[in-house]
């Protein structure tokens, strides 16, 4: 396995580790300050390897075909897995997650329907603009949790209730806004 593959499985491996710690110690939308720590120490380290990766495969030309599949495949893993945390915990309304879910199913099959197609679809621009917009609502709300668990920062508590929903709702908007984006992407450049 290259170095950018074990980056990339670094994000996949604290996936799971992530759901678990932040559904058992999340309670009523509160968590100890210890839990809201690791929780941005989980969150830091996914969204870091998810910039490294392809620039270390890139830097040192470790490029693989495998690595085109498997950094994606691992960039829905982990935000799925934040955002389905989020819905177990009463952060996200089921059908804001199903948007999300969908999004990240139907643009996997229009990669395949792409490949059948002959058409190489890289990564898009609204892709990447979809990237920063899941970690920020998923900031959101750590840094409420964080919030709830330092009792000097009560007073901030209502700001980021509104921020953590503003921000939900913005990820609900870009997944449908992606989901369309990529389906274009599937006619071949030169036909209308």
């Amino acid at each position: 396995m290259t170095l950018p593959s074990l980056v990339t499985t670094v994000r996949v491996g604290l996936s799971p580790v992530f759901f678990a710690f932040f559904t058992m110690l999340t309670k009523n939308g509160e968590a100890p300050l210890w839990a809201a720590l690791l929780y941005w120490g989980f969150f830091i380290v996914m969204e870091i390897t998810d910039l490294l990766d392809g620039k270390i495969a890139r830097k040192t030309g470790s490029v693989t075909d495998f690595g085109k599949f498997y950094d994606p495949f691992a960039d829905s893993f982990s935000r799925l897995t934040y955002f389905l945390a989020f819905l177990v915990t009463g952060f996200l309304p089921a059908w804001m997650f199903l948007l999300i879910l969908y999004r990240d199913i139907t643009v996997s099959f229009v990669r395949l329907l792409a490949m059948r197609k002959s058409i190489v679809m890289s990564a898009r621009l609204s892709g990447k603009i979809k990237a920063v917009i899941y970690a920020v609502a998923c900031g959101s709300v750590l840094a409420l949790v964080t919030a709830r668990a330092v009792p000097d920062l009560a007073g901030t508590v209502p700001v980021l209730v509104f921020l953590q929903n503003a921000f939900m709702w913005i990820t609900a908007a870009t997944a449908v806004w992606t989901t369309l984006d990529y389906s274009r992407g599937l006619k071949p450049s030169g036909r209308a």
